[in-house]
């Protein structure tokens, strides 16, 4: 990577990592209907059951303090059911392709996903096992309506099905509002993470919607969201496939909360159902593109994500061969560097040129310190006479940009890398080195690789130049082992590269 490439890429890393740890991502604006909607429905909350002539309506319901649990636990899961609501009042992820994990969304004394009816009474609930699947029933009987909830768990799938169903054995239609809440907050093992973001999120179609909790002041309505739930960097628990008229996201007390409304009109002697998945899992790309809920939208890659996935494959094309995602980043990056070598190449052997052309430069400058017009015209003309365009080199360096940032969002919300370790002390890749060698070795091989560079001409980028390999060493102290293993491999990569054409310049 020569000095153009390094200073553009450097100043680009600073101002997105900048960007991206203090600047939260703004969430679009709710227009004034639908925040009128989402008022409506919050007060919803506090409106008893209503009855006309022809039709009763319902409101929403408090929440239901647990005091009865039922657990369902697979190879992966662990999920807590509260027998009173019939909801889930926790759910740990215990394991992921072979690696322990303990990670918890709720904290288990409040109902985590409300499966909402707008009735009150208690459930009783049923196991049932079936091979590697169990389902688990909760039943609940209120004037004319018995409302069931269903929830059907299969051993080896983070996906559960899940349904609500209300049956009016009266004589007269029912108006009742179905909702799937989840939240608030993420709950436990999860570490905090300022360049990802980590909170409510839904998918309405179009795009990604997401608020940081603290930020919530009103209630913020989408209409027909896909999906809806809480994400960390690498896990998420989403509901989906709910066909949800309204998407909405609320304060609850210092946190959020997300959910999915819809009302149901029950006629006489009818039955309504409304079926939904729920995720609880790892956010690994390929196991959320199997459910086919666009879950995959849950993972940020950053505006590069037509190169970033592609990426994101081939590292885990490696993995499949070594075993080792440290040296799959170093494959990864290796081949992303061949691929870029003619235009690294190019960039390097025009500012290796140019520098040799410095003394001719010095002798003009002094010849025509007076006379800048005439300064320009010699200067062009010892360009066209040695072949030499200053320009050559940028083309090169736009077009590596992306690719850089592709990389970076890879490997920043790569969830193979959690607890995947290297070599010697680094026991995962997704945190940082607990010994800062490796950021130190970065440093260290980028100061060489830029003494190994043509200086440049002007005392100012020659200042930041000699700072810029200390501002980065400290800049990716705190980052994860898996990206500095990339820029540390590639700054090796660049000074071979550097040495073979200083040499082959120089002969």
């Amino acid at each position: 990577m020569d000095k153009k490439t390094l200073l553009a890429v450097a100043l680009s890393a600073l101002v997105l990592i900048s960007f991206q740890a203090y600047f939260a991502p703004k969430a679009p604006v709710a227009d004034n209907a639908t925040t009128a909607a989402a008022t409506d429905n919050v007060n919803a909350a506090e409106t008893a059951a209503q009855t006309s002539a022809d039709t009763i309506v319902f409101g929403e319901t408090a929440p239901v303090s647990p005091d009865k649990f039922t657990t369902i636990s697979t190879a992966d899961l662990t999920l807590t059911f509260n027998e009173i609501s019939g909801n889930i009042l926790k759910a740990d992820i215990q394991q992921y392709n072979g690696k322990e994990m303990h990670i918890s969304f709720g904290n288990g004394r409040q109902d985590y996903m409300i499966a909402g009816t707008g009735t009150s009474a208690a459930f009783s609930s049923q196991e049932i096992k079936n091979g590697d699947t169990t389902t688990l029933v909760f039943t609940s009987t209120q004037n004319e309506l018995v409302v069931t909830k269903k929830y059907r768990i299969k051993e080896g799938s983070y996906l559960i099905d899940a349904a609500i169903e209300v049956t009016n054995t009266g004589n007269r239609s029912v108006e009742l509002p179905l909702s799937v809440q989840i939240g608030p907050g993420l709950g436990s093992g999860v570490a905090d993470s300022k360049l990802v973001f980590q909170g409510p999120i839904m998918f309405d179609g179009k795009k990604i919607r997401r608020e940081k909790e603290d930020k919530i002041k009103a209630p913020e309505v989408y209409q027909t969201p896909e999906w809806l739930g809480y994400t960390s960097t690498y896990f998420l628990f989403a509901a989906a496939g709910g066909e949800f008229a309204e998407g909405i996201i609320q304060k609850s007390g210092d946190s959020a909360v997300i959910k999915g409304t819809d009302k149901a009109v029950i006629n006489p002697a009818s039955k309504y159902t409304k079926e939904f998945k729920l995720y609880v899992g790892p956010k690994k790309y390929t196991l959320l593109k199997e459910t086919g809920y666009s879950l995959t939208k849950s993972i940020d890659f950053g505006y590069f994500s037509f190169l970033a996935i592609p990426l994101l494959n081939l590292m885990n094309f490696f993995f499949s061969y070594v075993h080792n995602y440290g040296l799959a980043i170093i494959l990864l990056t290796v081949v992303v560097k061949l691929v870029t070598f003619p235009l690294t190449q190019k960039s390097m052997v025009s500012m290796k040129r140019m520098q040799l052309l410095q003394p001719k430069m010095n002798e003009l400058r002094e010849k025509y310190a007076k006379d800048k017009q005439k300064l320009n015209q010699a200067v062009m003309e010892l360009y066209k006479k040695e072949g030499v365009n200053p320009f050559g080199g940028c083309l090169p360096i736009v077009i590596q940009i992306p690719v850089f940032f592709a990389l970076y969002k890879a490997l920043l919300v790569s969830i193979e890398l959690k607890g995947s370790p290297f070599i010697l002390h680094i026991a995962d890749l997704s945190l940082k080195d607990p010994y800062y060698i490796t950021p130190v070795l970065m440093g260290v091989t980028m100061f060489v690789q830029q003494r190994l560079s043509p200086q440049a001409g002007d005392p100012i980028q020659q200042k930041v130049f000699m700072f810029m390999p200390i501002i980065f060493t400290f800049l990716f102290l705190n980052f994860s082992s898996g990206l500095v293993l990339y820029w540390l491999t590639n700054n090796l990569l660049s000074i071979a590269q550097q040495y073979f054409i200083n040499k082959k310049t120089t002969a």
